[in-house]
């Protein structure tokens, strides 16, 4: 074989994804500049010191809690640096991840660049990389279960089982994972594919949820069911108990300000000393409360919640605490001096694995810690980019065109999750920037399979006779991508070949 035909081949390559490579070395380069600024890990208030005290129970460790049994795995090495570390190269492997998987559907690499890109640039997405949360184990496992059912036509049992372990894994970390669940298993049935798919999923859920139900020994503690508190103070938030009918028990449990002077944050009801959630006579009433606001006065519930979700896709007009909260998502210049302003800077862990943050002293910004406060002033993915990758994907999704029904299928899979998640923790909880952040991983993707099923040609079968002289049984033909560039533009990366179709009816479902 000459010489020049394998470096042609290699010069094409490199030119396909200079892209991609210019944008996953600057999340590298990114990545070592978090470490270096904010040493050892990023700590929020009691929530990382809860986990750590929860991994140092062993062996009574809970069972329905996947993010301290990480923090376990990495206790031999004293340091936190190591779960950042992780953290770190795993935001870096699920956005080449994203990248690869969409090149292979038949995205094109500027395209599915883009789509990858804020999983690797994003201010918030590095910042709570770096954090002792648990945010980065839900959206790489609720990411990867995703990818392991779309990267291929017809998912293999064990592709499927392993999704469903990672999905469960997902919803055990956060309840909001069963929004996945569901949009994964809907993937799965249609079209149908078989039994097998749809049981090897459904075996990885259970393997996970009975690991946890044995170490329980409960349904509420193995779901994660048992605390109300979180949907009180979302909906004692919005609540006219004037206008309600509650018993004696319950009226406790009112908000004490006006409608117009409430707290900007619905947590406020959960978390502040003079929260009437402290004068619940048993926990049970919570759930009480919760139900008959649901139940009374549902118009006002649901107005809140279209409200705070619509803020994920525009720029939303923060109240001061909302911008405290804001705060902690964002680099910051010196973090380990919160004495001034405990509540709205961050503080950093200490130096060995402990439950406690680092003590509060003066400290100076470092070099790194200057760069990324800037580029996180910036650097930021647009509410209103996240809102044309909803309208994008929605469009693309349901546009009229013959076939390409699996593209239909996973853009409305990734869009179903992304959306799911954002709505799902506001009706639940509040609006808060880090509980929409896992939406990065499938809103984009959810964009850019979009976007291919708007450019691909439309599914043809020839149904002509063999004219005389031809070979007869010859498959038809069918439009597929073979990742190059179209008419030479070098921005469509997904051209069409002629290649025999598979299988039948499986052209419909072909990507």
């Amino acid at each position: 074989m000459p010489v020049g035909r394998p470096l042609a081949r290699l010069g094409g390559t490199f030119r396909r994804h200079v892209g991609m490579t210019a944008v996953v070395a600057a999340g590298i380069a990114l990545r070592v500049a978090m470490l270096l600024a904010y040493p050892p890990a990023l700590w929020f208030q009691g929530d990382s010191g809860t986990y750590v005290k929860l991994s140092q129970q062993w062996p009574a460790m809970p069972a329905r809690w996947p993010y301290p049994w990480l923090l376990k795995a990495f206790e031999w090495t004293g340091t936190f640096y190591s779960v950042t570390l992780l953290q770190h190269l795993a935001g870096l492997a699920l956005g080449v991840a994203v990248y690869l998987v969409l090149r292979r559907i038949g995205v094109g690499p500027w395209v599915a660049t883009l789509a990858a890109a804020p999983l690797l640039l994003d201010a918030t997405q590095l910042t709570l990389e770096h954090y002792l949360l648990t945010e980065t184990l839900f959206t790489s496992a609720l990411a990867v279960a995703a990818l392991l059912l779309v990267r291929r036509e017809r998912p293999g049992p064990l592709a499927c089982l392993a999704a469903g372990i990672c999905v469960a894994l997902g919803m055990a970390t956060r309840p909001t994972g069963v929004v996945a669940l569901g949009a994964l298993f809907l993937f799965l049935l249609l079209p149908w594919r078989g039994w097998r798919p749809v049981a090897a999923y459904l075996l990885g859920i259970v393997a996970v949820f009975g690991f946890a139900f044995v170490g329980t020994g409960s349904i509420e503690g193995t779901l994660g069911t048992g605390n109300g508190k979180f949907l009180y103070g979302r909906t004692a938030h919005v609540a006219d108990c004037d206008g309600m009918q509650l018993r004696p028990g319950l009226r406790k449990l009112c908000a004490p300000q006006p409608l117009d002077q409430r707290p900007d944050r619905p947590d406020w009801f959960i978390w502040n000393k003079d929260s009437p959630i402290h004068q619940a006579e048993r926990p049970e009433d919570l759930d009480e409360f919760a139900r008959e606001v649901l139940k009374q006065q549902p118009d006002r519930y649901l107005a809140a919640v279209a409200r705070d979700v619509g803020r994920y896709f525009w720029s939303p007009d923060l109240g001061p605490t909302e911008v405290c909260l804001a705060n902690w998502w964002r680099p910051q210049l010196a973090p380990t001096n919160w004495a001034a302003d405990f509540d709205c800077v961050p503080r950093t862990a200490g130096p060995d694995y402990q439950w406690r943050p680092l003590p509060s002293r003066n400290a100076d910004p470092n070099a790194a810690s200057r760069f990324l406060h800037a580029y996180g002033r910036y650097a930021v993915t647009p509410p209103l980019a996240l809102t044309a990758a909803v309208l994008l994907a929605l469009i693309g999704a349901v546009w009229p065109r013959r076939g390409r029904l699996r593209l239909s299928m996973i853009t409305l899979a990734y869009l179903g999750i992304g959306v799911g998640i954002m709505l799902f923790s506001v009706a639940t909880s509040m609006f808060d920037l880090r509980y929409g952040l896992p939406a990065l991983a499938f809103l984009p993707a959810a964009a850019a399979v979009g976007w291919l099923r708007l450019r691909s040609a439309p599914v043809t079968h020839n149904k002509a006779t063999a004219a005389a002289g031809e070979p007869k049984g010859l498959a038809p033909f069918v439009a597929e991508s073979n990742g190059e560039d179209d008419d030479g533009s070098g921005d469509r990366g997904h051209g069409l070949i002629a290649v025999p179709e598979r299988g039948g009816d499986a052209g419909g479902l072909r990507s």
